[in-house]
């Protein structure tokens, strides 16, 4: 029996990888697509295609009926789990954020340049063109070594997301961020975070892919990445509030600036938020960072990065179209 195509069967069967109709509308057809088109085979198997690209699917699988729908393979993985012997199956969020460091190693001409071992080489680096180490001096350290980074949180609804990833695409790093505080001194510890796992030589080929971080990882490669992330944002200051009583964020804003009259390398709104994450004490950092009127933009900093040094002409018409929807989610 011969199958007739139609968008509801497609979005039936999306379903099933927790894909809705809204979410598929939005990232897996182009700008162009109207709901006239549903029901036209010919118009539905090109945007089958469109979909299968976009959202890193088995094209087959998507179209026939008598077969189970299914993501493409991933390269080896690396999963960095938060949660202690979690399965190592890929997720949607991970096939999703995989396509889009895909997508943007396309329009990359930078090529790519090793970066130090050594962490304080890195720092020192980065100093020199930089007066303190912040998300927009690493994104910058980043692009200048021809390594990508984008920000991406667009998932479905309900499906586990990621805080991080580094894919490799031939012989060019992807970083991939994702959590969805995007303060840019928040950003700044999980770009760190993910240039570590570079450093350190933790991934060479393929994906590596953080679940989620964690101060009190048992991993041992994720305890250096943090290690590394903290020397290079706080220098000398990690956890250099602990012997001290704070009773209120006005307590701790003092004792930050008059820290950082040391060093004046160092972002206070990243200092706040390293003493949270030695203490939990969230509630003294998020005042803090809201009295130095640090930005919630880190999202938009990093993807205007992103922007300006992507060879958009390279790209084509249709991943262009694309990675604008990305850009502009």
């Amino acid at each position: 029996m011969t199958q007739t195509l139609s968008m509801d069967k497609l979005y039936q069967k999306l379903s099933a990888l927790g894909l809705s109709k809204p979410y598929v509308r939005k990232a897996g057809l182009p700008t162009w697509w109207s709901d006239e088109l549903d029901n036209k085979p010919a118009a539905v198997l090109e945007g089958a295609g469109h979909i299968s690209k976009r959202l890193h699917l088995d094209l087959e699988s998507l179209i026939k009926d008598d077969q189970e729908i299914r993501f493409k393979p991933l390269p080896v993985t690396k999963f960095k789990y938060h949660a202690q012997g979690q399965a190592d199956t890929p997720s949607t969020s991970h096939q999703l954020a995989s396509r889009v460091a895909d997508l943007v190693a396309y329009g990359v001409e930078q090529p790519f340049s090793p970066i130090p071992s050594s962490v304080d080489q890195v720092r020192s680096e980065i100093l020199q063109h930089h007066p303190q180490i912040t998300l927009e001096a690493i994104l910058d350290y980043c692009w200048q070594h021809g390594i990508a980074v984008v920000y991406f949180n667009d998932y479905p609804e309900n499906t586990r997301k990621i805080t991080g990833m580094i894919q490799w695409q031939g012989t060019r790093p992807v970083i991939v961020l994702s959590h969805k505080r995007t303060h840019p001194a928040w950003l700044a510890f999980h770009l760190a975070h993910e240039l570590a796992h570079l450093a350190l030589g933790h991934v060479q080929d393929g994906i590596l892919i953080d679940d989620e971080i964690d101060q009190g990882s048992s991993d041992t490669e994720e305890a250096e990445a943090n290690q590394f992330a903290v020397r290079l944002l706080v220098n000398q200051f990690d956890n250099c509030f602990r012997n001290k009583r704070l009773y209120n964020s006005n307590q701790l804003k003092k004792q930050i600036l008059e820290m950082l009259k040391s060093d004046s390398t160092v972002d206070p709104c990243i200092l706040a938020f390293n003493y949270a994450w030695h203490t939990k004490n969230y509630g003294f950092a998020e005042n803090v960072v809201q009295s130095f009127h640090c930005s919630e933009d880190g999202n938009i900093i990093t993807n205007q990065f992103l922007e300006q040094h992507l060879d958009w002409d390279s790209l084509g018409d249709d991943n262009a179209d694309h990675l604008e929807r990305i850009l502009g989610a």
